[in-house]
């Protein structure tokens, strides 16, 4: 079992905060979190059918969502020496106006490859948010109270989610997108001014000695299990979202019940972690996960729609909180660089979310709903017997060496 940290933080990494500023600077993650991940869900529903709406039918508008993850991906190695040359109030500021004047200018934009290119710079600014956001906020607590800080965090971004993505869908089906992408430029907004709640200088690993960057990473390969597990979580995420909207009548209510169960799961989740670990929490959210994400298939039978999208909200949040909390224990054990883990587990979050938007795509042209939805709780169960299928061994291979 992991075992919660103790009050001493691993050697390298600074102390928290005082009181007066951490408060400061966890209203700002908050506020920031809250819009950035607003406008995420805003636009994340209304671009598909905006693209559909444009002629690019199903296959452009899940392109839409995976070029955003592309260019998410692409930047999230570079933020630590972002992170250390701008400092915390700049880096954030900058992913809200990246997030922010695309939705601008899309309201002119109808073409594929225009709103391709907004996308991409959309994605810019994403990865940046996302990275900044996890790490600022780690280095607020001390390691015994990770948990509950985090969940903390993805309850507002949860909370985020069950205003953005519904509203969207439903801006879109109305056909205001004028609306839609002034709501999320404002959203953005909303991260500029959270960015000044932090200090002003740059994260404590980044400021000081550069570290042997090798050693970190290879601190990680015990985690690439849950993180994998992340990776398919995160691609029944792209896969729900991008598509249940364009395949079930009912999916503004299955996408509120989802993001309302997430809510509430990253904050229990956030206690189990706590007190009993991140591991005994990953398998059974996992689990609900993989199986609410199969009751996509009933996208004409509500009752079987919702409560399989509140399965999905409680296992995909408990999932999110456990897999974070492990990596950034991993690296702070042993590198002192949780800026680290937070690249490791975005890049693992988005490069699922664009591989369930870009083959989900082709994979609902084929076969429908019936075979799109349990092939990703497919992937997702495969991906956690591998996971327990490792640590098995991990845990053979310690007791015969004792």
């Amino acid at each position: 079992m992991t075992r919660p940290a103790g009050p001493s933080a691993p050697a390298g990494r600074a102390p928290a905060p005082p009181l007066g500023r951490r408060r400061a600077a966890v209203g700002g993650a908050l506020l920031a979190a809250f819009g950035g991940f607003a406008g995420f869900n805003l636009l994340l529903s209304a671009l598909p059918a905006y693209a559909v709406a444009s002629g690019a039918g199903p296959a452009g508008a899940g392109t839409l969502t995976a070029t955003l993850m592309a260019a998410t991906l692409a930047v999230q190695p570079f933020t630590p020496r972002l992170f250390a040359r701008l400092g915390r109030r700049r880096s954030l500021a900058l992913s809200g106006v990246l997030l922010g004047l695309p939705a601008l200018a899309l309201p002119v934009a109808a073409s594929m490859p225009a709103l391709a290119v907004l996308s991409a710079v959309r994605g810019l600014g994403f990865g940046v948010f996302v990275v900044a956001g996890v790490t600022f906020t780690t280095e607020l607590f001390p390691p015994g109270s990770r948990g509950r800080a985090l969940g903390w965090y993805g309850a507002v971004v949860g909370v985020a989610g069950v205003l953005g993505a519904p509203l969207g869908i439903a801006l879109a089906r109305r056909g205001a997108y004028g609306v839609t992408f002034a709501l999320a430029a404002g959203a953005a907004a909303l991260v500029v001014a959270g960015a000044f709640g932090f200090p002003r200088g740059a994260p404590p690993a980044a400021a000081g000695r550069p570290r042997k960057r090798r050693g970190t990473w290879r601190s990680l390969r015990p985690l690439s299990g849950p993180l994998l597990v992340e990776f398919a979580s995160t691609t029944a995420y792209g896969v729900v979202f991008t598509f249940l909207p364009l395949t079930a009548p009912a999916a503004p209510e299955a996408l509120l019940v989802a993001q309302g169960a997430t809510v509430l799961s990253r904050l229990g989740a956030g206690w189990l972690i706590d007190r009993h670990g991140g591991r005994p929490v990953l398998v059974p959210a996992a689990v609900l996960t993989a199986v609410g994400g199969a009751a996509g298939a009933a996208s004409h039978q509500p009752v079987l729609l919702l409560g399989g999208a509140a399965l999905f909200g409680v296992g995909f949040g408990a999932v999110q909180s456990a897999t974070l909390v492990l990596a950034m224990r991993a690296a702070e054990e042993t590198s002192g660089e949780p800026v680290l883990a937070g690249v490791a587990w975005n890049i693992a979050f988005d490069a699922g979310t664009g591989a369930g938007s870009l083959l989900g795509g082709p994979v609902l042209a084929l076969g429908g709903p019936p075979v799109l939805f349990p092939a990703t709780a497919a992937l997702l169960t495969v991906f956690l017997l591998a996971d327990l299928g490792a640590a098995a061994v991990r845990r053979s291979g310690t007791s015969g060496g004792r």
